[in-house]
C-alpha cells in the first residue's frame, strides 16, 4: 500500500509598513522595491508569503513576537542586531538635511551647523539618536511628532526650519502631502553607516536554512540584474 504525503510549503507572514518607494500600498495593492524584491525571493525560496501592511511600531513588535515572522524595510542597527535574522542588504538611499527653497538664509554647510537650526523628526524614528550626536535637544531645537505629515505641515508653513530625508524617500513623502521636491534644497548629508542599510529581518524562531536561502536568493537576484530592475520601476532620474 502507498501513501501519498503532501509536504505543504513553509508559510511566512511579512509585515511592512507605508515607507514609499521601498513599501507602500496604492489603490489596496502593496509594492514597492524592497517589497518586490521580498516578493521575488519568497517566491525563489519556495516559502508561501502572507504580507500585511501596518504601523511601523506595530509591524516591529508583531515581527518579534510572531515566530513565523518578518518585517521589511528595517534599519540594520547595533541595537536591533540579536533581535532578529538578517537577509541583506535591499535597497536604500542617502539622508540629508532639507530647507524650504524659499528660506536662503538657512544655509548649514556642515554636521556642526546644522543644530544652529530647527528640526522636524517622528517620534521614535530611526535617525533620532543620530540627530542627538549632531547636537539637537529634544523640545530645544528637536521638534518630535507622531506621523510625518504633522512637521512636513509645519515646515512649509514656515514652523521649523529643517526636515530630514532620505533621497529616494522624500520626494514621494512630499508628494503624498501635495508638495513637490522642487520646494526643498538639500543641504548637509547625515552620515547614517550604523543604520546599516535596509533589510527584510526574520524572527529568531524562522528556520535558519530558509533565512540562509533568502541571502542566497538575494545575491542571485543582484548578480542577474533583478534588484537594479525593480529600483528602476519606481526611480526615474
Amino acid at each position: 500500500m502507498c501513501s501519498h504525503i503532501a509536504y505543504a510549503k513553509p508559510e511566512l507572514t511579512i509585515y511592512t509598513e507605508q515607507f514609499p518607494p521601498y513599501n507602500f500600498s496604492n489603490k489596496g495593492q502593496l509594492q514597492g522595491i524592497n517589497l518586490d524584491i521580498t516578493q521575488a525571493l519568497c517566491q525563489r525560496v519556495q516559502v508561501e508569503c502572507k504580507f500585511e501592511l501596518l504601523p511601523w511600531t506595530r509591524a516591529y513588535h508583531l515581527a518579534q513576537n510572531n515566530p513565523t515572522a518578518g518585517v521589511v524595510s528595517t534599519a540594520r542597527t547595533e541595537q536591533r542586531e540579536d533581535l532578529f535574522q538578517w537577509v541583506g542588504p535591499l535597497v536604500s538611499s542617502r539622508t540629508f538635511f532639507y530647507r524650504l527653497a524659499t528660506n536662503k538664509h538657512i544655509n548649514p554647510t556642515d554636521l556642526n551647523q546644522v543644530s544652529a537650526y530647527s528640526l522636524g523628526l517622528v517620534r521614535g524614528n530611526i535617525y533620532e539618536q543620530l540627530v542627538y550626536e549632531v547636537g539637537f535637544e529634544t523640545d530645544k531645537n528637536l521638534l518630535q511628532f507622531s506621523h510625518h505629515y504633522e512637521y512636513i505641515n509645519l515646515f512649509f508653513k514656515n514652523k521649523i526650519d529643517l526636515i530630514l530625508g532620505s533621497e529616494l524617500v522624500l520626494d514621494y513623502q512630499l508628494q503624498q502631502f501635495g508638495h513637490g521636491g522642487k520646494e526643498v534644497v538639500k543641504l548637509v548629508e547625515l552620515p547614517v553607516e550604523k543604520l546599516g542599510g535596509n533589510y527584510l529581518a526574520f524572527n529568531k524562531a524562522v528556520p535558519k536554512e530558509i533565512v540562509e536561502q533568502f541571502n542566497v536568493q538575494l545575491k542571485a537576484l543582484r548578480k542577474e540584474g533583478e534588484v537594479e530592475s525593480f529600483k528602476n520601476l519606481y526611480i526615474h532620474d
